[in-house]
């Protein structure tokens, strides 16, 4: 199973942020989460969802998704800074010891994540 973003569908609500990191520490903290909403300062009303999985994170734009290998570097293209403060979070393990699965499917109220 993996987990399936839908940026168009993102109403940056961070629900799924809360979810993941009651996951984490059984509370409702985004502070631990694996995923993540992010806004860009260079254009009004752009967001997405960052999603650190154990090698890869995965980027959900309006315009698409991407996913980039941890640690590597993209020659001639500066890093998203919007990206740092996940990189020192556990990556996704899709809720395991949760019967309920990803819990961020679960409360996603607008089904921009969803697992396959």
């Amino acid at each position: 199973m993996e987990l399936v973003l839908d940026p168009l569908k993102c109403i940056e609500c961070g629900a799924c942020e809360l979810a993941c990191g009651y996951h984490w520490d059984r509370a409702l903290s985004p502070v631990t989460s694996s995923i993540m909403v992010y806004r860009a300062r260079e254009k009004k009303n752009y967001f997405g969802l960052i999603l650190k999985q154990p090698e890869h994170l995965v980027l959900g734009r309006p315009e698409g998704i991407e996913t980039q290998r941890i640690g590597a570097v993209t020659e001639g293209r500066e890093a998203d800074a919007s990206a740092k403060p996940i990189m020192l979070r556990e990556a996704c393990d899709l809720c395991e010891g949760f019967d309920q699965g990803p819990l961020c499917v679960l409360f996603c109220p607008t089904a921009a994540i969803t697992a396959a």
